[in-house]
């Protein structure tokens, strides 16, 4: 029954077009990937003003999930390892706003949660 109530945690992260609703993206999460990998391979200042913001959305989403057994999906990775997955999504999808691979972080993290075996972030396909 715990493992379906964390089925279940996972698939109300999944987009469904009936439910779907808006939201205003703030900060640095309307920003390209392009501009993410731009800032980060020059390490320019804005670098660490996207890594601030890439992991106040990580703590935020983590705050606001209920996966049964699970107080924070971030928890075993460092900042580092969450940073790498942005940099890797992001070099594979240059146009996507970064809301869209913090989103997609987030649900790679929340499946692995539900996996025993410990897996780190990138070590699955997004």
């Amino acid at each position: 029954m715990q493992r379906a109530r964390a089925l279940l945690a996972v698939l109300l992260l999944l987009p469904a077009v009936a439910s779907a609703k808006t939201i205003n993206v703030r900060g640095e999460g309307v920003a390209s990937c392009s501009a993410w990998t731009d800032a980060h391979t020059r390490k320019t200042d804005r670098h660490p003003v996207q890594d601030s913001w890439l992991l106040g959305f990580v703590n935020a989403t983590s705050a606001s999930l209920d996966i049964p057994g699970v107080d924070d999906v971030s928890a075993k990775f460092h900042n580092r390892d969450l940073v790498a997955w942005i940099d890797d999504y992001c070099g594979s999808h240059p146009s996507e706003p970064l809301i869209r691979a913090a989103d997609a972080l987030m649900r790679e993290l929340a499946r692995l949660a539900l996996q025993p075996d410990g897996a780190r972030p990138g070590e699955q396909k997004h």
